[in-house]
Formats: C-alpha cells, sequence, structure tokens
C-alpha cells in the first residue's frame, strides 16, 4: 500500500510541475520525460493527440495574447493511475488571442484537468476549461 501511495504522490507532484515548471515559468525540461511521444487529448469533447513538443508551443500562444499568464493550482488529488487537477489562469489581455484584439481586460478562468498514467509518463488527458467565460471577460469593456 505505501508504494502506491508514493508512486500517487510522485505523479501529483509531475502534474504540480506541468503547471508551475511549464506554464508559469516555460521550464520543459523536468517534464518531459513524464511525456507520452503521442498523448490522447480531450478538450471540451474535442478529442486529439498531442505530443511533447505542443506544451511549449500552446504555452508560447498563450503567452503572446496574454503575456502575464499565470496558472494557480488549488487541489491535486491522485488515486490509482489518475490525477485530477483543479486550477485557474490569470492574465491581461495584452496580445491578439483567437482572432480577439488586446482588450487590456484581466482574465480569471475555472479550469478542471485529469491525467493518466503508466509509471510516471502521461499517457492520457482530459480538460474542462471555461472557454465561453474567457471569451466574454477578454470582449467585455474594462470600463465597465
Amino acid at each position: 500500500m505505501r508504494a502506491a501511495s508514493s508512486l500517487a504522490a510522485a505523479r501529483a507532484e509531475i502534474v504540480r510541475k506541468v503547471f508551475e515548471q511549464g506554464w508559469n515559468h516555460q521550464r520543459f525540461a523536468e517534464i518531459e520525460p513524464h511525456l507520452a511521444e503521442r498523448t490522447p487529448f480531450t478538450y471540451n469533447g474535442r478529442s486529439f493527440e498531442v505530443d511533447p513538443d505542443d506544451l511549449p508551443k500552446t504555452v508560447a500562444r498563450w503567452r503572446t495574447g496574454f503575456p502575464d499568464l499565470r496558472m494557480h493550482v488549488h487541489e491535486v488529488v491522485a488515486a490509482e493511475d489518475l490525477v485530477a487537477v483543479r486550477l485557474e489562469l490569470t492574465g491581461t489581455h495584452l496580445g491578439p488571442w483567437e482572432g480577439v484584439p488586446a482588450s487590456g481586460n484581466r482574465v480569471r478562468v475555472a479550469e478542471m484537468m485529469m491525467f493518466r498514467f503508466e509509471g510516471e509518463r502521461i499517457v492520457e488527458l482530459w480538460e474542462m476549461f471555461d472557454e465561453l467565460g474567457l471569451r466574454e471577460q477578454i470582449a467585455a469593456d474594462p470600463r465597465g
């Protein structure tokens, strides 16, 4: 039982690193060994595959629109081969984002993700992200 607990704790720490090291500091070297070559990813009901090169590209794309982007991990729960995380994205819309010019608006968006592991490698991802909330916040006039 103790080995399973320590493996779950190690997996939870890997997930924390994805956000702290990868998203918040653009340091991907620590994360890369934990990423499978091709990973099924379901994002808001749409499924596709990602590879290790996609994370730095995705972070860079987000940082074009939100240079001060920050991922705040609120909770991580690990059991068996799954790790769930509840987090929040914050930032200021200072660059173009998916066709929307910079608004200067601050955003705060809720997100949940589930990671499936084999050993200490992430092999499947699911994400629910409040896209509508983000779009409403960047489109709104910050002056009220």
